[in-house]
């Protein structure tokens, strides 16, 4: 990775605010980037630029020692009174020179007015230093999200001193999957826990995403998060969001079941994120554009290849229609004599193949629009279904894995037909007539999150056909040759080498997309992705116009529920005492609920809405809290409370209630 690329990425986001002076020099040892602490110690003037050389005045062979050594090396440098630290960063292609070098100046303790409490912090500091460096070395190297994943994972828990931790891993605002870091087993039952963690997630992500920082739940009940202490009997756990560019992508819990997290150890899991982010966002990138470079070579191939055949076939198309015409002239003109007439019908016979192939090379090169219809996949499939039972050797065994709701397509529907029925016979004699068909369709969703694996394709929904035998498969030299004209594993005999080039037009000018993939001796999968026909979506009711008045001491969770049920529609009015609710109604604001927690200050929320009552307003009251219990009914009864919630809230329930409220 180039020193550019690292000064843009890296430092900004994971070394800005530590307080070791770090800088990054580019191979030339010129610096490219440095921290505040960096400069603070420097001192004034222009730092950009400037040599290694020039900052520390060292002797050229010294400072060749340090930049050309395979370890770490230190110097001391007496006019700063502090240590050099010098560490060249990974390698990368046929280079043979680092493409750059981490700076780090590290404080001598005898120099420093605090040397006590530096003693006392330095071991830990540097072995968090050493661990955050380490991390940043693999992450230039490896190209696994897994492998630095389980890596981060370990190092948050050992540098946090955690007893276990869990990652999330998140697709669309959901959990895709969990991993964990549990080398004492100390979780009992992990599908309790996931199941625990998928419950609160809801809440817990929108306030991550609030305050983009850690979240350290307590065993408090009126604490967020306070569920999952209990899931894991601990006394407390961080939730540290994985944030690149204002997406939440992945979430590292890290739990104590006797202690408390220090903020130190919650601001060095805060920057293990921050990484893990990076290195998920650089990879499924480096991923993508992989995919795109492989897929637009093979589809520009093609567009070339179409073009071509194309001016071929127009040009050939005019010569047949001076061949017919001369037959027909023929035809009239000469005495029908037996040999003669033998011969003409042999012309006619060829010329007539030859404008077959050259209609199936124009619809590839130029595919034009025909009539276009709405296709039910379930009758298309029940056709070809029919066919291949009736026609295909009973040696064949035929199966089909088809879903029970299939989108419509817009399309020519004996097109499809024909095409999948091609793929069909070519799966057959894959197999020489002796092994294992399937045919598949489902609906499919394309969107931003799994584009990476379609990057041919538009977001939108499709319906996937696949066919897949269980012949001898194709040679991976052959899989990028496969659409080619005229380009056939089989013998001349049994094909013209026409059926997938043809089928890939086809499939292109209904704007989807045909994929094939191989392994010798095991079989081939065709899966072709036709768009499915989106119905003029229905204008969704404009939101409700009614006002909630939300009153809670505690900002964090009253910026939460009031974000929550604005996205849900409602207009929500914040206020943080009983007081200021009093005040609110008197002055006519119409309010058509009011959600009042029980623990305020001054007048607390059974006071309040014994005011609100005396005072005549009839309005429906929700009273929240996380330590009254109720046993029975006569409080609400008394005071009129319409409905009770508990914290931490259910907020699916919380919807329900005020929607049968109002």
């Amino acid at each position: 990775m180039p020193a550019s690329i690292i000064a843009k990425y890296v430092p900004k986001d994971l070394l800005e605010d530590q307080s070791s002076p770090l800088a990054i020099s580019d191979k030339n040892q010129k610096l490219v980037w440095f921290n505040k602490s960096f400069k603070n110690t420097i001192g004034g003037g222009r730092l950009k630029g400037v040599s290694i050389n020039t900052l520390f005045k060292l002797p050229d062979e010294e400072l060749n020692v340090l930049f050309n050594g395979k370890k770490h090396q230190f110097e001391n440098i007496p006019q700063k009174g502090n240590d050099l630290k010098i560490t060249p960063l990974p390698l990368r292609g046929k280079s043979k020179s680092s493409p750059g070098f981490l700076i780090e100046i590290i404080p001598t303790v005898e120099n420093n007015k605090y040397s006590k409490s530096i003693a006392l912090s330095k071991p830990l500091e540097s072995a968090f230093q050493n661990e955050l460096q380490s991390v940043l070395m693999m992450l230039l190297k490896e190209n696994s999200i897994e492998a630095i994943a389980d890596d981060i994972s370990k190092k948050c828990a050992e540098i946090s001193r955690s007893d276990f931790g869990v990652l999330c891993f998140l697709d669309d605002e959901s959990i895709s999957q969990f991993k964990y870091f549990d080398p004492n087993n100390l979780i009992e039952s992990k599908s309790d826990s996931e199941k625990n963690i998928r419950s609160d997630f809801k809440f817990i992500t929108k306030w991550l995403m609030l305050n983009k920082q850690p979240l350290m739940a307590l065993n408090n009940r009126n604490n967020l998060g306070y569920n999952l202490t209990q899931s894991f009997g601990c006394d407390s756990l961080v939730i540290s969001p994985c944030i690149f560019e204002n997406k939440l992508l992945a979430v590292i819990l890290n739990v104590k079941k006797n202690d408390a997290f220090s903020n130190s150890e919650i601001n060095k899991l805060q920057q293990f994120a921050a990484l893990l982010a990076f290195a998920i966002t650089h990879i499924k990138t480096q991923q993508l554009n992989a995919a795109l470079e492989s897929r637009l070579l093979q589809a520009q191939k093609l567009e070339t290849i179409g073009k071509l055949s194309s001016g071929m076939a127009h040009d050939f198309s005019n010569l047949l229609s001076s061949i017919f015409g001369s037959v027909n002239l023929l035809r009239k003109r000469v005495e029908l004599k037996e040999g003669v007439n033998k011969l003409i019908d042999n012309i006619e016979d060829c010329s007539v193949r030859a404008r077959d192939l050259t209609k199936g090379l124009l619809s590839f090169g130029k595919p034009t629009p025909k009539r276009k219809e709405l296709v039910k996949p379930h009758q298309l499939l029940k056709e070809i279904s029919k066919v291949v039972t009736q026609t295909f050797p009973k040696t064949i065994t035929f199966t089909e894995e088809i879903d029970k709701e299939l989108n419509d397509i817009l399309g020519n529907g004996t097109e499809i037909y024909q095409i999948l029925l091609n793929l069909c016979v070519n799966a057959k004699e894959a197999t020489n007539n002796r092994g294992e068909l399937k045919l598949s369709a489902k609906n499919i969703t394309i969107d931003r999150e799994n584009l990476v694996h379609y990057p041919l394709l538009k977001e939108g929904n499709y319906v996937c056909f696949s066919v897949s035998d269980d012949g001898e498969g194709i040679e991976e030299k052959n899989l990028t040759r496969i659409f080619d004209p005229y380009f056939s594993t089989r013998t001349k005999e049994s094909g013209s080498g026409l059926g997938l080039y043809v089928t890939y037009g086809i499939v292109k000018a209904h704007n989807g997309y045909i994929e094939v993939s191989s392994k010798l001796r095991e079989g081939t999968t065709f899966d072709v992705y036709i768009p499915t026909f989106e119905v003029p979506k229905e204008k969704r009711p404009g939101p409700t116009e009614a006002i909630i008045l939300l009153a809670d001491d505690e900002p964090m969770l009253s910026d939460l529920l009031a974000e929550l049920l604005e996205s849900n529609g409602y207009n929500v009015v914040k206020v943080s005492s009983g007081d200021e609710v009093l005040r609110l109604l008197t002055e006519e604001i119409k309010v058509d609920l009011a959600i009042i927690d029980y623990n305020m200050p001054g007048l607390n929320g059974i006071d309040t809405i014994e005011q609100i009552r005396k005072r005549g307003f009839d309005i429906p009251i929700i009273l929240s809290s996380g330590s009254l219990r109720m046993e029975n009914d006569e409080i609400l009864d008394k005071y009129k409370i319409n409905s009770r919630i508990e914290k931490p809230y259910e907020f699916e329930a919380m919807l329900e209630t005020i929607k049968k409220l109002l």
